[in-house]
């Protein structure tokens, strides 16, 4: 959380004296004149007395002036300490339904504003069991500045247009995002992907008629085994709020993301299983996934541990509900929880390569129509294990 100081001016008062002027002394009156005194009577001469040794502590007054010792000069300033770096900041864990992480302030820029303009980069892969699936998302922005204004509430304020892809085995979403991050509690970002699905039945996209018609992993596998996966394109538009905040070594995050499809599907299907969350999606509506995060951070050993609560829910328009269906929108919802733990790398400010960070998170499910006992046990979790990094390709101050 940015820490606000309010620095109290201290005025002083410079008190001028001026040196008093000397009083001016009168000159002295003239002496007066006496007269000379008589001759005093003669003395008899007495011999010099004998020369006496010289006290060896008195200086010869015959002996020519010893020259004095040089002055010392002045003694050298003090070295001084040598200053403790600042210690890196633990990272963060990305969201899993992110597309990329989001790249931190550049430890470089501390104590100013970053460059005006510049272009950076980052790069997570994930690998995710139960349900199983590995994802690469890159990421490549161009970032201005939004102010020059400095202190960890305007840290790396900016306005951002790039690239945000993320590639799976049998899913590729291609497409752009727009980022504004006007604090640095606050980042908001809209994107749109063309997304299609390919390769193994398994993993693609599996299409139904109604929210309510099973979606089970055995139905989902039975599928797969007689050839019934759909390989199809569509559009998706995502917008996201991410807000944050630390106190002192605890930080908390609340990510919310609303996606919207428009998915091609075979004959009057209207739902479909979305694998990448795990979710009955309607194939033209939108679903809404929020993270929140409760973290401790220690900035010395670059660790970060806490909880990470996730949820889904889905806006299914009447259009998808067959004659007899009763129209609950939270049927297909899911939730989960669990601990999340995420390890930075030593970091080297001013380099490309930054923040190397491997990042574990373990979430059983509270909710789910098939993973919360019903079908898998409940004591077996999603987990995601995952590293990312990021860096800085070009910048102009």
């Amino acid at each position: 959380m940015p820490h606000l100081r309010v620095w109290l001016p201290v005025c002083s008062l410079l008190v001028l004296t001026a040196e008093p002027a000397l009083a001016q002394t009168p000159a002295p009156a003239p002496a007066p004149v006496t007269p000379a005194p008589a001759p005093a009577p003669e003395t008899p001469i007495t011999p010099a007395p004998a020369p006496v040794a010289a006290d060896p502590t008195l200086p010869d007054p015959t002996a020519p002036p010893t020259p004095a010792d040089p002055a010392p000069g002045p003694e050298p300033a003090p070295t001084p300490l040598p200053v403790a770096p600042e210690p890196t900041p633990a990272p963060t864990p990305p969201s899993e339904q992110t597309a990329a992480s989001p790249v931190q302030a550049d430890p470089a820029h501390a104590g100013g504003p970053p460059p005006r303009h510049r272009i950076v980069y980052a790069t997570t892969l994930v690998a995710r069991f139960n349900p199983l699936g590995v994802e690469l998302r890159p990421y490549f922005m161009y970032h201005r500045r939004l102010t020059t204004r400095t202190g960890r509430l305007f840290e790396d304020t900016h306005f951002g247009l790039g690239l945000t892809p993320a590639l799976a085995p049998s899913i590729a979403r291609l497409g752009a995002t727009a980022e504004l991050v006007p604090l640095a509690i606050l980042h908001l970002r809209a994107s749109y992907y063309l997304i299609t699905y390919f390769g193994h039945d398994e993993f693609k996209a599996h299409d139904f008629r109604s929210p309510y018609d099973d979606f089970s992993h055995e139905v989902i596998k039975a599928r797969s085994e007689a050839k019934q996966g759909l390989s199809t394109y569509g559009g998706q538009a995502e917008l996201s709020a991410l807000l944050q905040a630390k106190v002192g070594p605890i930080a908390m995050r609340n990510e919310v993301l609303f996606y919207h499809n428009n998915i091609k599907l075979r004959g009057d299907n209207d739902v479909f299983y979305d694998l990448r969350h795990d979710i009955l999606a309607p194939a033209r509506g939108w679903f809404v996934g929020n993270d929140t995060d409760i973290l401790y951070v220690n900035e010395k050993i670059r660790l970060t541990a806490g909880v990470r609560g996730t949820y889904f829910h889905m806006f299914y328009p009447d259009s998808v509900y067959e004659p007899g269906d009763e129209k609950i929108d939270n049927r297909n919802d899911h939730a989960r929880v669990g601990p999340v733990l995420a390890y930075s790398f030593k970091d080297r400010p001013k380099r490309r390569f930054l923040k190397p960070t491997l990042f574990l998170v373990v979430q059983w499910w509270v909710k789910h129509r098939y993973r919360a006992g019903q079908e898998i046990n409940q004591g077996l979790p999603l987990m995601v294990l995952g590293f990312s990094f990021n860096g800085e390709l070009w910048r102009k101050p």
